[in-house]
């Protein structure tokens, strides 16, 4: 897969961003604070880089990573690992959505509520299997 040469902006467009996706990996989060975040599951975009324009406000959401959002119109924005191993967009803040094709998996699949679900055969993975996974990912990037 090519480079994937993204941009996007929040609801007012005082937050604007460019942004290269290596992977186009899309991927469901079904955790209890991305549905207090976003009131929802969070639906993100892995990048690579990104170059961010306005007026972000990041909230630290646990020891390991923090929240995006613009600090004028509220919309959330942007996930990252504070160790900057992983950062992902919005998928709703793209300006061209048509440019992702997939979701490619979800995680906390077990603390998803009952009232919505999504069809396709991405694979699903509980906060166990997606924590001993991300570990697994940091012991393979640090040897």
């Amino acid at each position: 897969m090519s480079d994937l040469e993204i941009t996007g902006r929040c609801l007012c467009g005082a937050v604007t961003y460019e942004a290269t996706s290596k992977n186009g990996r899309l991927g469901v989060c079904h955790c209890s604070d991305c549905q207090r975040w976003k009131g929802g599951p969070f639906i993100g975009l892995d990048v690579e880089t990104i170059s961010i324009e306005g007026p972000v406000r990041w909230y630290s959401s646990s020891e390991w990573a923090e929240r995006g959002s613009c600090s004028e119109c509220g919309s959330a924005l942007f996930w990252r690992m504070k160790d900057g191993r992983h950062q992902t967009v919005s998928a709703g803040s793209v300006d061209d959505p048509s440019a992702i094709k997939d979701i490619k998996s979800h995680i906390f699949i077990d603390s998803k509520p009952d009232y919505y679900d999504f069809t396709g055969d991405a694979p699903r993975l509980t906060g166990e299997e997606t924590l001993a996974m991300v570990m697994e990912q940091m012991k393979a990037e640090d040897a």
